[in-house]
């Protein structure tokens, strides 16, 4: 017999939960899954098996998890919600909002489907609504940052770089310093036209977040603006080699790169 008895399930939802802890979500569906042989209708063992399931990217596993959870428990907001991050991710984005809408029914105070359905109107560009549902989210558990920090980017989305950036100054200030946190506030400089903060922002973010490509094209855009070429080029074919289809298409349509539209390696960089 394992070192975990079938005869302890508490047991098992806690392995599972320190496996999760430590970004393992395999490990903890596999200790979900010997909980639920024992106990089918056990509801945390459910939700804790879909969220991990959509760490996973396993979106059909998830909503067949989900479904399962409300044929035991009709209403069962978590199982929304787990559904509906599900679906957005796989594209259907109406039956997403439509599975947040039910776990906001359900639940008027589970700030998650709040907090989600706001990120997905945020990506669909609609705006208002975005900003609407985050801050009820935030309003429904203030000492999360992240729904914070996502507000502060619809807003800068909406333009109002201004606003964005003070809320995330108030964000470090409440909770210390983070590098999303970070990032997002060189971002709304960059935004006011304040290149050189900007850029001193992203360069003082710590070295394991300073190789992605969106980092890399943000230097290069400031670089650009302030017109500093040469930089600016070597930047984006880093930022080019790192995601290219992406930041090749950003790239095209920057007005910061203007002035480099008749060099012939920008042209090349951007499949021009």
């Amino acid at each position: 017999m394992g070192l975990f008895s079938r005869r302890d399930p508490e047991e098992l939802m806690r392995h599972a939960a320190l496996l999760m802890e430590k970004g393992q979500p395999k490990g903890a569906v596999g200790l979900y899954n010997q909980v639920l042989k024992q106990d089918s209708d056990n509801r945390e063992a459910l939700h804790q098996k879909g969220i991990a399931l959509n760490q996973m990217k396993k979106y059909n596993d998830t909503v067949t998890c989900a479904d399962a959870t409300l044929a035991i428990y009709p209403g069962d907001a978590v199982a929304y919600n787990s559904k509906g991050v599900a679906l957005a991710e796989m594209g259907n984005t109406q039956a997403a909002a439509e599975c947040y809408d039910m776990a906001m029914d359900s639940d008027p105070r589970y700030y998650e489907s709040y907090f989600n359905k706001g990120v997905l109107l945020a990506r669909l560009h609609d705006l208002p609504e975005a900003l609407e549902l985050m801050e009820k989210a935030v309003r429904l558990n203030r000492k999360n940052p992240v729904p914070i920090l996502h507000k502060a980017i619809i807003l800068g989305k909406m333009h109002k770089n201004k606003d964005a950036l003070g809320l995330l100054e108030r964000l470090e200030r409440r909770f210390g310093p983070h590098p999303d946190v970070a990032f997002q506030r060189g971002v709304q400089l960059a935004e006011m036209g304040d290149h050189r903060r900007a850029i001193e922002v992203f360069e003082g973010l710590p070295g394991k977040h300073g190789d992605n490509a969106v980092l890399l094209y943000s230097l290069s855009r400031s670089r650009a603006a302030l017109g500093e070429g040469e930089a600016a080029l070597d930047l984006l074919k880093r930022a080019v080699s790192k995601n290219p289809k992406a930041v090749r298409a950003w790239a095209r349509k920057e007005a910061a790169f203007l002035p480099l539209h008749g060099d012939d390696r920008f042209r090349k960089l951007a499949k021009m």
